[in-house]
């Protein structure tokens, strides 16, 4: 997910994002990311879908709303 106005990506990881070439291929991406003032922010399938109240505060405490 992309807010445009807050310069945040959210995004939800699933198993693919946990093996060796997904690690890589993630943090080259977030580096990108980054460099153009970005902000990411990740969550694990799991962890939407067992904390969501947890995730759903994370999200506001940086958002600050």
């Amino acid at each position: 997910f992309y807010c445009a106005s807050r310069l945040l990506i959210i995004e939800v990881d699933g198993d693919s994002h946990f093996t060796q070439s997904g690690e890589r291929y993630d943090a080259q991406r977030t580096a990108v990311l980054e460099s153009k003032g970005l902000r990411l922010l990740r969550f694990t399938n799991l962890e939407v879908m067992e904390q969501f109240e947890s995730v759903c505060e994370r999200i506001r405490d940086l958002l600050k709303i």
